[in-house]
């Protein structure tokens, strides 16, 4: 058997608390399918995506290790809440469940492994980063302006507290089901 010497990889925020699953779930349900063909994100799979590699050599993601190691993270609290979308409510791509409470130490954590990653020569993305947990992918829109009114009635629904306290390695295999997820190492 012949092992891949490349992964498909991405470095995040797990959702550990199983507490917060059903009424993660409850949402996704809240989401008018009708109005756009929406494919849900499995519940096991709903993460804070802080870095996406993509394909990476094994040697690479053992660099990544020993590079983002350094990092201590104090653990602290979130608080999981509101519902938005990329690029906009209006022309939505990606619908998106947020963070209010220290969304900044999220934040924060960013730039503390942007600036490691900076050492093996990744650059920080353009963007501003909103911490984010995806849980649903739009494949097209019949209805946008409905659409926009479903969503905006989530903006403030609340999901719950949840600690963060370590960041994952996870290999994503691509299948007819969708990914499947395999944490490599985690950093605390």
């Amino acid at each position: 058997m012949h092992v891949s010497e490349f992964v498909r990889v991405f470095l995040s925020i797990d959702i550990e608390d199983q507490a917060l699953l059903p009424l993660i779930s409850q949402t996704q349900s809240k989401l008018d399918t009708s109005l756009a063909k929406m494919k849900l994100v499995k519940i096991e799979n709903i993460h804070f995506t802080m870095n996406f590699f993509g394909d990476t050599s094994l040697t690479r993601i053992d660099e990544i290790e020993s590079c983002l190691n350094r990092i201590k993270i104090e653990p602290f609290e979130i608080m999981v809440h509101g519902v938005g979308a990329f690029p906009t409510k209006r022309k939505p791509r990606v619908i998106w469940i947020g963070v209010t409470q220290n969304a900044d130490c999220i934040r924060s954590l960013k730039m503390e492994i942007d600036s490691h990653l900076k050492e093996l020569g990744y650059k920080p993305e353009r963007k501003n980063f909103t911490p984010h947990a995806t849980i649903a992918r739009i494949r097209y829109i019949k209805d946008a302006e409905k659409l926009a009114t479903n969503l905006e009635s989530l903006a403030n629904q609340s999901i719950g507290p949840m600690t963060v306290s370590k960041i994952s390695m996870k290999k994503s295999t691509l299948t007819s089901s969708g990914p499947v997820y395999e944490t490599l190492w985690t950093v605390s």
